[in-house]
């Protein structure tokens, strides 16, 4: 007779097209998006940056230094020589923003004095930098005569473009502490190339640490969309049931003599099947077309059944819930509300866990977040220890259910 339950509760589900299509249908497409849109973020690939800096001198580099080493005849001539190599607009033109690495995203552009106005307006610069009119000769007084007050230089950025503006400001910042470095050596009469061969000479003890294989946006949406579109198999079966108990069904059942615990376990039974299979149609379709493959079968198909005992708990309490209450109002709620909230604390779509240690635990005693923790885990080839904790959470939160819709399934005068 339970088979014959099951057979009932199955052909009624396969009986309705439309929402098969959903079940299976909607997480395939949700994959495919979620898995090329996010795809460069999930991967860590570096987003596509180009930055246009304008820079703006005032006044000219070298006849500044000419002023200064005319009015300071005393200082060595050796001082003189490391002026002209370290002049500080012509190491930023050429080090810092000439560099290999910074053609690669930044084009500098000098503009004339008379033009500042016209670069400000222009909307395609990322930032501007003016240069004042006796900043490099303030600021040889600041580095070899120990003047006080260090010259600044004035950054003008667009607020449109705020990560290319923020770069162009780390990098101002990273070299004006540089400059501060190369006063403070100065100053101390420490030679700078034997301080960077002493710190070239420093050592320590490193220690390798397990490598885990890397998780593709494709895989974590198939996994994500997977462990939560089919929480919805637990709804639809549980508004199966309660169109049974509407259209009498359930109370022929009743007076024919079947025990109304077959019933209940038939459909604890229909909801651990086709989560099951639910599962391995959207994982397979994932291996055929996104090749996410699994390194341990054995792992995943002990997450795959723990997860379905979840799943098939979940349609029994809701079946027993909506008969208690003679209403659909707790499979609505589940389906439209509940689902989604426990999809995002799991982090179906996107890795809220990794933002705050609480949230992580939290979702994590979620039935799709244990369930995507241990399919992740399985992935990445993580040792057991961190696979069986999430497998406990899934058959517990099935045994907990099942024993809930137990006692709140009606008995046999109640259901009449």
């Amino acid at each position: 007779m339970l088979g014959q339950i099951f057979k009932k509760q199955a052909l009624l589900l396969l009986r309705n097209p439309v929402q098969l299509l959903l079940l299976v249908g909607l997480p395939i497409i949700l994959i495919l998006i979620l898995g090329v849109a996010l795809s460069s973020f999930m991967n860590g690939e570096a987003p596509v940056i180009q930055v246009k800096l304008g820079l703006v001198e005032q006044a000219e580099e070298s006849a500044q230094l000419e002023q200064f080493t005319a009015e300071q005849k005393e200082l060595p001539a050796e001082v003189f020589n490391e002026m002209e190599s370290m002049l500080p607009i012509q190491l930023l033109k050429e080090e810092v923003f000439g560099s290999e690495e910074a053609k690669e995203f930044i084009t500098v552009e000098e503009i004339a004095p008379n033009k500042m106005e016209d670069v400000l307006n222009d909307n395609t610069f990322t930032a501007v930098i003016e240069v004042p009119e006796n900043f490099t000769y303030e600021l040889l007084q600041y580095l070899y005569l120990g003047e006080q007050q260090q010259p600044a230089l004035q950054l003008y950025t667009n607020t449109q473009h705020q990560l290319g503006a923020s770069i162009v400001e780390d990098i101002l910042t990273q070299y004006q502490q540089q400059l501060t470095l190369q006063s403070f050596l100065g100053e101390n009469r420490i030679d700078a190339a034997l301080l960077q061969e002493n710190l070239q000479n420093v050592t320590a003890d490193v220690s390798a640490l397990e490598q885990q294989q890397p998780v593709s946006s494709k895989d974590y949406y198939t996994i994500g969309m997977a462990v939560m579109n089919v929480l919805f198999i637990a709804s639809a079966i549980g508004s199966i049931a309660f169109m049974e108990k509407n259209t009498f069904v359930f109370n022929r059942v009743i007076l024919a003599n079947v025990s109304h615990w077959v019933y209940f376990l038939g459909v604890l039974m229909t909801g651990m099947v086709f989560a099951f299979l639910h599962l391995l149609i959207i994982f397979g379709f994932s291996w055929i077309v996104f090749d996410v493959t699994w390194p341990d079968l054995v792992g995943f198909s002990l997450v795959t059944i723990s997860f379905a005992i979840a799943v098939g708990g979940i349609a029994v309490l809701l079946t027993a819930l909506c008969y208690r209450l003679h209403s659909e109002v707790i499979t609505n709620f589940f389906s439209n509300i509940l689902v989604s909230l426990m999809a995002l604390l799991g982090g179906s779509f996107f890795p809220i866990g990794d933002s705050s240690a609480f949230i992580a635990t939290l979702g994590n005693f979620t039935p799709n977040g244990a369930g995507m923790s241990a399919y992740l885990s399985v992935l990445r080839g993580n040792e057991w220890t961190e696979v069986t904790n999430h497998l406990l959470v899934l058959v517990l939160f099935g045994v907990i259910s099942v024993i809930v819709a137990a006692w709140s399934f009606p008995k046999r005068g109640a259901a009449l």
